[in-house]
C-alpha cells in the first residue's frame, strides 16, 4: 500500500529527532546525513517542514518519535482528502532526491 507522510506545520518544533531515528534505523548511526527524512526551515513564513527523500522503506520510526505528533503516514486517498479539508499548515510532505 502506497503511503504519502502528513505534516502539521503547526506541530512540528524543528526538533529533528526523526531525522536522527531514521538515521540509527538506516545505518545504525545518528547522522542525520543518512536519514530519509529531513526537516527544512522557512523562515519567511516561520514553519519547519519534514521532507521525506525517496529510498525511505516506510518503516514509521519517524512518527514513533515524533513527540508533538506532527507528522504521520495516511494512504494516498486520504491525503488527497486531507489536502482537500485541509486548514492552512496541514499538507503532504514534499519529496526529494
Amino acid at each position: 500500500m502506497e503511503e504519502v507522510l502528513i505534516i502539521d506545520g503547526e506541530k512540528c518544533t524543528g526538533c529533528r529527532v526523526c531525522e536522527l531515528v531514521c538515521s540509527m534505523a538506516r545505518s545504525g548511526e545518528y547522522h542525520p546525513q543518512n536519514s530519509y527524512i529531513k526537516i527544512m526551515r522557512h523562515t519567511e513564513l516561520d514553519v519547519n517542514i519534514p521532507v521525506i527523500r525517496f529510498g525511505c522503506n516506510l518503516c514509521h520510526k519517524c512518527i514513533e518519535w515524533c513527540f508533538p505528533k506532527a507528522i504521520r503516514f495516511v494512504t494516498v486517498e486520504e491525503a488527497a482528502i486531507t489536502r482537500k479539508k485541509s486548514k492552512i499548515g496541514t499538507f503532504p510532505a514534499p519529496m526529494a532526491e
